[in-house]
């Protein structure tokens, strides 16, 4: 499985295998399992994130 970004959204730093969840049926990757877990479980609560993850679903999906 292959997250859609290459670098986290919160740190900027490269996105690791074990810090993967899902967000609107595509793989998005974190720098760490901790932000990982916290996305997974209320990504309403982070609107930057999600703000991220939408242009970059946009650009390379056209979604």
């Amino acid at each position: 499985m292959e997250s859609i970004n290459k670098f986290c959204p919160r740190s900027g730093k490269p996105v690791k295998p074990d810090s993967l969840t899902e967000y609107r049926g595509y793989t998005v990757g974190f720098c760490n399992p901790g932000c990982s877990s916290d996305f997974a479980k209320n990504f309403q609560a982070s609107p930057n994130d999600t703000q991220y993850f939408d242009v970059l679903i946009k650009e390379k999906f056209g979604k």
